[in-house]
């Protein structure tokens, strides 16, 4: 009996993958990359955007061909602006910006905020560090703010009182950067908290600051506290309606290491959350998410599949309900091992309404990892191709 619903199994798999896909209509550029170093990351990092301008974080290392990841010596942490909507980059390594000496880099001279962010201010930034992630090892995590749109940072900058809230207090923080600005002074933050020291529980809260970051506050968890099970990476936004949708990766701790990518929704301004969908299974190894709201009203969310060696995504038009068939936005992955270390996107919009995404990538030209952005109008239909 176990035979056969293994072969069952197995038969719905290789149907799955073996049909037509749906592919955009993608132009691929090089956004950051060299040949003895590797790139990667941008979900990590975070990315920002000024209508056409868009700012997008990675990990820098010297790329050598290794178990893991081909990633090895000091890991820094840089950006890629483009002033043109994705079709051309220019990166750059501010100073007093995460100057990582080795891949256990502690934030020195971590003090409080004296003054609150002006989160209204044209140029402004904000970067999330914690621990967990490459390039980044604080258990009670912190911040950065920019008011020139990422050329000069301030800080870093320690979360107030937060560590000491009875949700928190003995836990390690691990989010990476996702805030929502509700006010001059006032914005919600979305962020990962391991549950115990072996990360194997990892839950997603939001938190909230009124008074410009000098302290924050505890609003409430988002996703369930359950032992097998990691919630990590969220990617929130606010929809046209004022309802929040976060996505996220999750990981189910068994041997096969089960991936999702799920969804939630806030109706009443964070205080609650419900689970509303399933955008992705992952097999293997999973990605975070990326999200948007199209002009039209459908939401986008992409996300890195490396099992199949892809850039893909869903469409909803139901605010997250239901998700259309998967399209494909990039399959020319190639790397100098058989491992498909890719993905872990980031999303932006142009005042075109077309979609830019920024990601980690290796081809059969630049089989070193790099990052790379994929650019395409979600108004056009997607092709199928066997």
């Amino acid at each position: 009996m176990i035979r056969f619903i293994l072969i069952l199994v197995g038969f719905f798999v290789f149907s799955l993958h073996s049909g037509a896909q749906l592919v955009v209509d993608a132009e691929h550029v090089m956004v950051a990359g060299d040949r003895d170093k590797f790139c990667g990351w941008p979900a990590n990092n975070g990315s920002w955007q000024w209508g056409d301008e868009i700012l997008v974080g990675y990990t820098e290392g010297d790329f050598v061909n290794s178990k893991g990841h081909n990633l090895k010596g000091i890991q820094h942490s840089k950006f890629a602006r483009s002033l043109d909507g994705g079709r051309t980059w220019a990166t750059f390594d501010p100073s007093n910006f995460l100057d990582d000496e080795n891949i256990k880099w502690l934030p020195k001279g971590k003090t409080n905020l004296e003054n609150p962010m002006n989160f209204a201010h044209t140029g402004f930034a904000m970067r999330i560090f914690a621990s967990g992630y490459h390039g980044n090892n604080d258990p009670k995590g912190g911040f950065y703010y920019s008011y020139d749109r990422g050329a000069n940072w301030k800080g870093p900058h320690t979360f107030g009182n937060l560590n000491e809230h009875p949700e928190f207090k003995g836990k390690v923080l691990t989010p990476r950067t996702d805030y929502i600005v509700t006010g001059p002074k006032s914005c919600f933050l979305f962020i990962t908290v391991n549950l115990d020291v072996v990360e194997e529980t990892s839950r997603i809260a939001c938190v909230k600051t009124e008074d410009g970051g000098l302290t924050f506050e505890f609003v409430t968890w988002i996703t369930p506290a359950a032992p097998e099970l990691r919630s990590i990476m969220p990617q929130t936004i606010r929809i046209s309606n004022g309802d929040y949708i976060l996505t996220c990766r999750k990981i189910f701790n068994t041997e096969f290491h089960v991936g999702l990518v799920d969804a939630y929704i806030s109706t009443d301004d964070c205080k609650t959350w419900k689970y509303i969908s399933r955008i992705k299974d992952i097999r293997t190894h999973s990605n975070p998410p990326s999200i948007v709201e199209l002009e039209d009203g459908r939401l986008c969310c992409i996300y890195g599949d490396r099992d199949n060696k892809t850039i893909a995504g869903k469409y909803s038009s139901d605010n997250g309900k239901t998700w259309g068939p998967e399209f494909i936005v990039r399959d020319d992955f190639q790397s100098v091992d058989d491992w498909a270390d890719l993905g872990y996107p980031r999303l932006a919009k142009r005042s075109d309404g077309k979609l830019v995404a920024m990601y980690y990538w290796a081809i059969a030209d630049h089989p070193q990892q790099y990052i790379a952005a994929s650019i395409w109008d979600p108004k056009k239909e997607a092709t199928s191709k066997p």
